[in-house]
């Protein structure tokens, strides 16, 4: 997963090395941190005898564990591109599994969903992430489910429906986001809405 930034960061990351070797075994939850004598539960909790950002040592090498994932630059600076990306793609997979998305159909949801800006879509990434699901079970022809907002009330994707509620979507934003996503999907070229060299 790649993400970058357009304001200085003072080492330059923008991009976490995902396959990085450090380990900084500071979580004593962690299945890869075996417990030795220097560092428990005892020693975690104790407070380091310095001048430092976080005076517990779990803290500090917690810290600095996230630096070295890529996740922040310091105390203040978060890299929050690759933050959003991770958290776009984990909304996208959960919504597409609760709704029983077929695999290629979750596969083209992920690849709309991940190409979208959601800052131009002007409204809740969860109704859009909704509105692609609806759009591309509705299409597709194997597949039996209604999911147009508009449908009859027999005919109805029930799952579809108690999501919707369950999220608090109006009939009006289900109506108006869904032709929105079907008409973005059925033109030709570029979204309108999409990323720089997306789909």
């Amino acid at each position: 997963m790649t993400a970058t930034t357009n304001s200085p960061t003072a080492t330059g990351i923008a991009t976490p090395d995902t396959s990085r070797e450090t380990f900084i075994g500071w979580n004593l939850g962690d299945g890869r941190n075996n417990e030795t004598t220097g560092w428990n539960k005892r020693i975690a909790g104790k407070f380091r005898k310095t001048d430092s950002l976080y005076l517990k040592y779990d803290k500090h090498y917690q810290h600095l564990d996230q630096i070295d994932a890529g996740l922040k630059n310091g105390p203040v600076w978060w890299n929050q591109a690759y933050l959003n990306a991770w958290s776009n793609k984990d909304l996208i997979t959960i919504l597409a599994g609760n709704l029983d998305l077929l695999p290629h159909q979750m596969s083209r949801a992920k690849r709309y969903f991940l190409s979208q800006d959601l800052r131009l879509w002007g409204i809740n990434k969860e109704l859009v992430a909704w509105a692609i699901c609806a759009y591309i079970v509705d299409s597709d022809k194997r597949d039996k489910r209604r999911c147009h907002p508009l449908v009859e009330s027999g005919e109805k994707a029930d799952q579809f429906w108690e999501t919707a509620y369950a999220l608090g979507f109006s009939e009006t934003d289900r109506v108006k986001t869904y032709h929105k996503v079907k008409t973005d999907m059925e033109r030709d070229g570029p979204s309108k809405r999409g990323k720089e060299g997306g789909i």
